[in-house]
């Protein structure tokens, strides 16, 4: 059953039909509709919508609740027309920056109230974004353009408007309200739609009309007519602000869930904000100045306002008079706790009272699950398998429908997206994932010269003719100029050192860098090659293909699995049930379910009645996987204990024997797991987690065991792509880079060390019931802070947590805090690796600028592990007086809350944290010396050398070294002009996309992208394309130079006179051409340069063609 199938079967119901009727009666204005629970508060309304003329407004308790309304109603109904009007998220005169997706949300929805459209509409807000006045209808009609294909408009009048708009120009789009001028393309980013647009004028017409992708900057969709719209939340002191009900019409139907609650939140806000304002005094760089009531909605107001409407209270106990009640009889799905036998018990009676049964399936796996369950038992339940699946099922008593979630059958979490587009996101990434452009003062390498500094684009004369050249200065202020040709020999510089030494030009100085790196780079691969070649020799043990159990523990986990983890775990069962022992490096960001693989694994070897050893790196990391993978298995008969430093004694003494007797299944542990007196009675599995954090003693014990046993290696540092190719085939690795399905951002803030705003975070956790991490990161101050949130928050109980406590009273406090005793834990970053309490959903991080990047990352990855919204708060002192370093890695941290952003944050951090702990913490070292893409060439032709020499595969996808290395020389202006490109970034990206593209594909593409995004291309493109493929050809032909000039070509040959390319095949059919023209071409010597002449070369492509005849001749 699909939702109109759902919808059609309430449609007939009588009941039904005489709700919409009641609610269509307009006598009286102030209802109230009691009993609607589960799903049925949003599948009623939806029916209702459907039956009606009307368009809704749904005001809900808060925006948890307006996401999870959206998502419903949105799957019910199918259409484009249900909205979300958000917060802004003002801080009370706070001066903080609001989040531009919500501006355009909020924008969205006005621009669709003002349009009037034939459509109907659902508009879902909640009391903060009610608060929040607007700009009123008049002034945001005067700021509506509408742009339609083939509109007679200047460019110049369109920017004048804009400008009026205030809207600002950029080079390149990145943020709602810039706007971008290249040629005749003309970019916008309104504020009222989720992506940016790109028109295209011919002359004074609008030629093309499409949105374009903010990350990759290219046209997406067309369209025939768009509208712009200024800021409808800008504040101005001119402007009238109004409600939002002061937009709609009363062909709005308002739905309030609990009206008094919703009045009273309004009062609370608007208290606060009048209490800021007064205490703004001389303060003069708060961004909202006009007083309260011009900018926010009071309670007062809210209710004079939605006198106007009809309007439906939906939550109520308790009705007022004169409000006319609407009783319907629903009752929320029961909690089953996977218990398939009660669900069918239940099911039974209802199918006995003649009631309709329909379960909403996530997967078809959980529907073929529950019906063979139901055919075993041989019972008379039917029921309907629906795809449309809400977030909460529901018993109607009414028109006797049972509707059920299977989440909620399983006890698995329901996720589900939140309306936020991927404008703004794609927007922090590209800002991010621009790691690699060169802005001018970078530092970068070149191959044969080493370490310099970009000092930018520079128009220079080579031999009488204008190039574009790269400036790069070395030690001394020496200079050299890289020709566009020659982008392949150069790379940005990313390594540990900010301020890395330049290289001196004529030392030997970086030849020697180079040549000692290479030598280590080839010892390591040749370790790890023979390290895999020992593990395929090695016989070991063939673990059982999956049993009944194992399928039973996998259909209970509480999420879906992600395509990621399903992959990795097909990869890890491959290697347990091969004949050889498995070496595999799970690769996945904090919260992707590294753990959860793990534990099937482990419960894969237990099944085949192999013991398992998970080792980790700390007390505290121990003790949290002896929880999880407990809780995990509790339902099976599997024995399972942890030891640390902390465990003694008798305690100890008993894990030792029942080890040795095989009587314990999992044994979880630090390093001491590893000793001497540990023995199994038979081990099949090692799982490592976080092995870069063991020293190297313990590593090498691990590499021991490495070659006879099933190994898995868990690591949440992201391993860099290009490093990963170069070990495909010597290292196993599975890497899970798509996060769970729907799971909420983390809202990240920076503040300040601020009583009152930590003294509201924290209550505002506890008044839901939460838990808050409040990261302290040095001990001698560590009570004192205690102390301060102890006094700002006297019912909270605290708990301190750091690594010089006594380890019994460190596990007491933090087996009290998972379980919920403590309300607070205070804590070093000893909670930094894999410390999971789903109930804490808030971490202040105390001095955050003291922070490395990954490690905000990793204690950021504490919280929002549930599908309850979490929040992040950096405390750091101002950020004008941080260094550059350290502002940037908070506003990193910050604008990048998704999860999985672990994989995009800093990649020079990461990419060298993850080539030291695959390859050897000595290798940040070379790494520093030689920059990580320099490193990364040398270390993937080492491992693809080594390959070719042990007669393995070569599986590499990155590129060699040495790309077509052959000089191209011509007498015209070889530049794109800035008229058509006028940044020096774009310039140079153009530049090195050339000179990478191999295919002719790859060509068409480039030319695609530049008329798409600055217009018809200039003939220089073709030209510089037809230079990257004479180079291509004239390096495979054995060319070292080609000079185009004076309607001839001059190729010189790289090799000396006497080599062996004159024996060649290639050097015959040269010698053969020659004979046959003899009018044309000629064979010369020059300074001992052999070369070949060509006459009748009017241009680059004829040059091209004779050379790709060369080509085809003699390969």
């Amino acid at each position: 059953m699909n939702s109109l199938e759902l919808i059609k079967f309430y449609e007939k119901d009588s009941y039904v039909q005489s709700l919409s009727s009641w609610l269509s009666d307009c006598k009286t204005k102030q209802k109230a509709l009691k009993g609607l629970v589960g799903g049925l508060k949003y599948l009623m309304p939806s029916v209702l919508f459907s039956n009606l003329n009307n368009n809704f407004c749904f005001v809900v308790e808060n925006k948890e609740v307006a996401y999870s309304f959206y998502y419903n109603l949105k799957k019910i109904l199918n259409k484009n027309h249900v909205s979300l009007f958000p917060s802004l998220g003002y801080k009370y005169y706070g001066g903080e920056k609001v989040e531009n997706s919500n501006v355009v949300l909020r924008g969205e929805v006005l621009s669709l109230i003002k349009e009037k459209e034939k459509e109907k509409k659902i508009i879902i807000t909640y009391p903060e974004a009610v608060f929040e006045r607007v700009v009123e209808k008049k002034q945001l009609s005067s700021q509506t353009l509408s742009l339609v294909l083939g509109n007679d408009i200047s460019y110049l009048e369109l920017e004048s408007k804009l400008m009026s708009f205030g809207f600002e120009q950029s080079d390149f789009i990145e943020e709602v309200g810039q706007y971008s001028i290249r040629g005749q393309v003309f970019d916008i980013y309104s504020f009222a739609y989720s992506l940016p647009f790109r028109i295209t004028f011919d002359e004074n017409k609008i030629a093309k009309i499409s949105t374009f992708d903010i990350e990759t900057q290219l046209s997406v969709e067309r369209k025939n007519e768009i509208t712009i719209l200024a800021n409808p939340s800008s504040i101005n002191k001119n402007s009238k602000n109004v409600s939002l009900f002061e937009y709609i019409d009363e062909s709005f139907i308002v739905w309030v869930q609990n009206k008094k609650d919703c009045a009273l939140k309004l009062e609370s806000l608007y208290d606060k904000t009048k209490e800021a304002y007064s205490g703004l005094s001389s303060k003069t760089d708060i961004v909202l100045s006009s007083p309260p009531e011009k900018l926010f909605v009071n309670k007062s107001v809210f209710n004079r306002c939605l006198d106007r409407f009809v309007t439906v209270d939906f939550s109520v106990l308790k009705t007022q008079k004169g409000v006319d009640v609407f009783e319907y009889k629903s009752r929320n799905q029961p909690d089953f706790n996977k218990n398939l036998t009660l669900l069918e018990k239940d099911l039974e009676k209802f199918t006995y009272k003649g009631y309709s049964i329909v379960i909403g399936f996530q997967s078809e796996e959980q529907v073929e699950r529950v019906s063979v369950y139901f055919k075993s038992k041989n019972n008379s339940i039917q029921f309907d398998s629906s795809a449309l699946v809400l977030s909460e099922g529901f018993v109607d008593d009414n028109t006797k429908l049972v509707y059920y979630t299977d989440h909620q059958i399983f006890n698995r979490y329901f996720k589900f997206k939140t309306p936020f587009f991927d404008g703004i996101r794609k927007r922090k990434l590209k800002n991010l994932t621009d790691h690699n452009k060169l802005n001018v003062g970078d530092y970068l390498v070149h191959i044969d010269y080493g370490i310099g500094r970009f000092l930018g684009l520079e128009k220079l004369k080579v031999k009488n003719t204008l190039q574009e050249v790269i400036k790069v200065s070395y030690q001394n202020n020496d200079l050299v100029y890289v020709g566009i040709n020659s982008l392949h020999k150069i790379s940005k510089y990313v390594g540990g050192s900010l301020n890395p030494v330049l290289d001196k030009l004529g030392s030997n100085d970086w030849v020697k860098k180079k040549s000692k790196v290479q030598s280590k780079i080839k010892d390591i691969a040749n370790g790890l090659i023979s390290l895999y070649a020992k593990r395929k020799e090695s016989s070991g043990f063939s673990f059982l293909t999956d049993d009944y159990l194992q399928s039973e523990l996998e259909s209970s986990f509480l999420f879906q699995d992600t395509p990621d983890q399903s992959t990795s775990l097909k990869e890890i069962k491959k290697d347990m049930e091969s004949g050889r022992p498995m070496d595999r490096l799970v690769c996945g960001d904090v919260g992707f379910g590294k753990t959860e693989v793990a534990i099937r694994a482990a419960f894969k070897a237990v099944c085949n009645n192999k013991q398992v050893l998970v080792l980790v790196p700390t007390t505290i990391l121990a003790f949290q996987h002896y929880n999880t993978f407990n809780n995990r298995l509790k339902k099976f008969p599997v024995n399972i204990d942890y030891v640390s430093r902390f465990r003694k004694g008798k305690d100890l003494k008993n894990i030792l024997e029942n080890c040795k007797k095989g009587k314990i299944d999992i044994l979880i542990g630090t390093q001491k797991a590893v000793g001497k007196s540990f023995k199994f009675k038979d081990l099949g599995l090692l799982i490592i987690d976080e092995e870069q954090k063991f020293g190297v003693a313990i590593k090498e014990k691990i590499k021991e065991q490495k070659v006879f046993l099933d190994t898995l290696t868990l690591t949440a540092t992201p391993i860099p792509r290009t490093l990963h190719f170069s070990l495909i085939g010597i290292r196993d690795i599975s890497v899970i880079e798509t996060a769970p399905p729907n799971r909420i951002p983390i809202e990240t803030e920076i503040i300040s060390f601020d009583k009152k705003i930590i003294r509201d975070v924290i209550k505002k956790e506890l008044d839901r019931f939460g838990q808050v991490f409040f990261v302290n990161n040095r001990v001698h101050n560590i009570y004192q802070i205690a102390d301060t949130i102890q006094k700002l928050v006297p019912d909270a109980k605290i708990g301190v947590a750091h690594g010089q406590l006594p380890g019994d009273r460190l596990e007491k406090v933090m087996l009290k805090f998972i379980e919920g005793y403590f309300d607070v834990l205070v804590s070093t970053n000893i909670i930094e690796s894999g410390l999971d309490v789903a109930n804490a959903n808030t971490v202040i991080i105390n001095d955050a600028h003291n922070f490395g990047l990954s490690d905000l990352h990793q204690i950021r990855g504490r919280v929002g592990r549930s599908n309850i919204n979490a929040y992040c708060y950096l405390i750091t002192k101002s950020l004008n007086n941080l260094s550059n370093d350290a502002r940037k890695r908070l506003t990193a941290i910050s604008e990048l809350s998704q999860l999985g952003d672990g994989f995009k944050i800093a990649l020079k951090d990461l990419d060298i944290r993850g080539a030291g702990d695959l390859l050897g913490g000595e290798q940040s070292g070379f790494i520093n010396d030689l920059g990580f893409d320099m490193y990364n060439k040398i270390l993937d032709e080492a491992v693809q050398e080594i390959k070719k020499k042990e007669g393995l595969e070569s599986s590499s996808g990155f590129k060699p070294l040495i790309n077509y290395d052959c000089l191209v020389e011509i007498d015209k202006k070889v530049f794109i002009p800035t008229s058509y490109i006028d940044s020096h970034n774009e310039r140079l990206s153009v530049y090195s996309k050339i000179d990478k593209a191999k295919k002719k594909k790859e060509y068409q593409k480039i030319k695609n992208d530049l008329v798409d995004r600055f217009g018809p291309l200039p003939s220089i493109i073709n030209e510089l394309i037809s230079i990257k493929k004479l180079k291509k050809h004239g390096f495979m032909l054995g060319f070292k130079k080609i000079k185009i000039k004076e309607n001839s070509m001059i190729c010189d040959f790289k090799e000396k006179k006497g080599g062996k390319y004159y024996t060649s095949k290639t050097f015959d059919f040269f010698l053969k051409y020659l004979k046959e023209n003899k009018n044309t071409s000629s064979l010369n010597i020059t300074k001992n340069t052999l070369q070949v002449s060509f006459s009748n070369i009017s241009s680059t492509k004829v040059g091209l063609l004779l050379l790709k005849y060369f080509s085809k001749n003699t390969q």
